[in-house]
Parts: structure tokens; sequence; C-alpha cells
């Protein structure tokens, strides 16, 4: 598989990356398209795509600041699920000396704690910490998520540098009154 960095002049792989970002996310959960091309220059943020073949077959957007690194987004091609993509994905993400923190929903659901059991499978642990996102968009509500970590569970003082973080620097590309 090989993994690029998502570069909005090549129109072709853009586009099949944003419409899969835009499926996969409910409208609540992603930026609008001017704030992500504003956070792609941000040095700190890596919008990649994975393909194989020509073919794309998903998509992470995370944050790497001092030794951390923020899993923010996460995606597959809903025809090629379940076929370990996201496993390999997440191998490539923990690639690296930095402490990885993702946050997902709260368990309420089939699909949530599947997706909590996805995570554990590959290392992840989840945290006592809760974190209330900010909204990407103005018409949204702020959200409680539940925060995981790898390849140990964080402390309080990561879990502040990682609160610090979002609400200084991942804020800034959001939408704003």
């Amino acid at each position: 598989m090989e993994y690029l960095r998502i570069d909005p002049t090549d129109t072709a792989s853009w586009n099949s990356v944003w419409k899969l970002y835009e499926e996969s996310f409910p409208e609540a959960e992603r930026r609008k398209r001017n704030d992500h091309l504003r956070a792609c220059g941000d040095d700190r943020f890596f919008p990649l795509s994975a393909w194989e073949g020509g073919a794309l077959i998903g998509l992470m957007f995370f944050w790497e600041w001092n030794s951390y690194r923020y899993l923010e987004h996460l995606a597959i091609s809903p025809r090629l699920q379940g076929q370990g993509y996201g496993s390999e994905i997440l191998r490539y993400l923990r690639d690296s000396e930095h402490t990885i923190i993702l946050e997902i929903d709260p368990l309420v659901n089939e699909l949530s704690v599947r997706r909590l059991q996805f995570y554990e499978r590959a290392g992840f642990t989840l945290t006592p910490y809760r974190f209330v996102h900010l909204p990407y968009r103005l018409e949204a509500a702020p959200q409680e998520l539940l925060i995981l970590s790898y390849p140990d569970m964080i402390t309080k003082e990561q879990h502040n540098d990682f609160l610090r973080f979002v609400n200084e620097a991942v804020i800034r590309y959001c939408e704003r009154a």
C-alpha cells in the first residue's frame, strides 16, 4: 500500500479522497472544504490517503506535535471494509515513537462498541478521560467523546497536553463566527 499526502492540485485524487471523507463522517464531524485546505497548509497536519494499484483504499488525517500523534479521521472505502486495510493503516500510523491519541463516540450502540473493539485489537487502550470536541461547523454542537491511546494509557498530564493542542491548534481550522 502506498501512502500519499493529499494534494489539492491533483484534482482526481483530491476529489476521490474528499468524497470518501464526506461519505464517511457526519457533517458535524468534518471540516468544510476551505477550512480543510487551510489545515493542509499547517506543517503539523498530515492528510494522508492510502492507495493500492491506483485505487483509493482509505484516508487518515492526523496531527503530529512534540511526542504525539492525534488521529483525527480514519476511513476505509466502504467496498473494502472488513478486509484488514484499517488495521494496516493503523500499523503505519503506529510505526513511530509517538504516543497516539484518538477519540471515538460514546458506547451507545453496536457500531460504537465494534469501533472500540477494533481499536483495542490494534493495541489502543480506552482511557478514563473524556473529551468535549468543539464543533467543526457553526451549526453543530460540541460532542463528548471517549479517548484512546497507544502504546500505553496516557497520563492526566498527557491528556492535558492533548486538550491544549486541540483547543489552540486544531480549532483554528474549524468554522468560526
